[in-house]
């Protein structure tokens, strides 16, 4: 390990309604070891969460290329196909190329998922990706069929719904909501999370447009409304600003990371539990 090599973390917001004691820990083992195809070629898994601290859980992402061998290879000397058919059987079965491995830790108090964006390797997972593989791993069909209805949500720096609200002349606003948990930031979420619940939604988009030549003016309970989606969905702006520059954001654009040096730690292990214990997720509801 380099002495100076980076860490980063983003952190996921998993939300099962409804959420009993103990969900989270058991959707992450039951997900464990599953497949899934997060982007290209490329799929992962994860391994099943082991005890670090009294509520704190670790485990590891793995991420890799499958490659077809029933495709041509390229010989890039001689620019031509090459026929690979034959190379899979001189390979062990189950065996994936370009494999990265990354760490999660999930703090049980608040359902949250700190994830490794960069390795102590300098290989790196977007949080976009990061959120796409848990949301699918959590909603395969292995899960018992009893199992909630689960959502993952990758939360924003914490001035990326402030940017959007803050937009001189709002012309479109987009809020798409997922059934938070009621105890996310508390009566709002709540209510949030009653609506959906009595009309059996799992999510509800809201977009509000401007009328010509004005800027839009959220009430309460659409600022309520986005406050929760802010880490139970996301919201998109766009308009213009008093120069008459027109701006779109989005809260999915700006993930919340979190920066470390592994020489800070003894184990990247460590590190990553150290991130999970001190990261602060703010009250957005006021």
């Amino acid at each position: 390990m380099a002495d100076e090599a980076r860490l980063e973390y983003c952190v996921l917001n998993i939300a099962a309604s409804p959420h009993p004691e103990g969900i989270y820990i058991d959707l992450l083992k039951q997900a464990a070891t599953n497949q899934v195809k997060y982007w290209g070629d490329r799929y992962a898994t994860i391994s099943a969460p082991q005890e670090r601290e009294n509520g704190y859980w670790q485990g590891r992402i793995l991420t890799w290329d499958n490659i077809d061998f029933s495709e041509p290879g390229i010989d890039t000397g001689a620019l031509k196909e090459v026929d690979v058919s034959g190379f899979g059987d001189t390979l062990p079965p189950n065996i994936g190329f370009n494999g990265r491995v990354f760490l999660y830790t999930l703090r049980v108090s608040d359902h949250r998922l700190f994830v490794e964006t960069m390795n102590d390797l300098g290989k790196t997972l977007s949080p976009r990706q990061a959120g796409k593989i848990f949301d699918a791993l959590l909603n395969l069909p292995v899960q018992p069929p009893d199992s909630p209805v689960v959502s993952v949500t990758v939360i924003p720096d914490e001035d990326a719904l402030k940017q959007i609200l803050s937009i001189d002349q709002l012309k479109k606003l987009r809020i798409h909501l997922v059934r938070p948990n009621a105890d996310d930031i508390g009566d709002e979420a709540d209510e949030v999370l009653q609506e959906l619940v009595e009309q059996g939604a799992k999510s509800q988009d809201i977009l509000l447009t401007a009328v010509a030549g004005e800027g839009l003016k959220p009430n309460e309970h659409t600022l309520a409304q986005a406050s929760v989606a802010e880490i139970n969905g996301y919201v998109d702006g766009n308009g213009r600003e008093a120069d008459g520059t027109r701006v779109s954001y989005s809260t999915r654009e700006y993930p919340k990371i979190i920066r470390r040096t592994a020489n800070e730690f003894a184990s990247i292990f460590d590190g990553a539990l150290a991130v999970a214990k001190a990261t602060v997720i703010r009250d957005r509801s006021g």
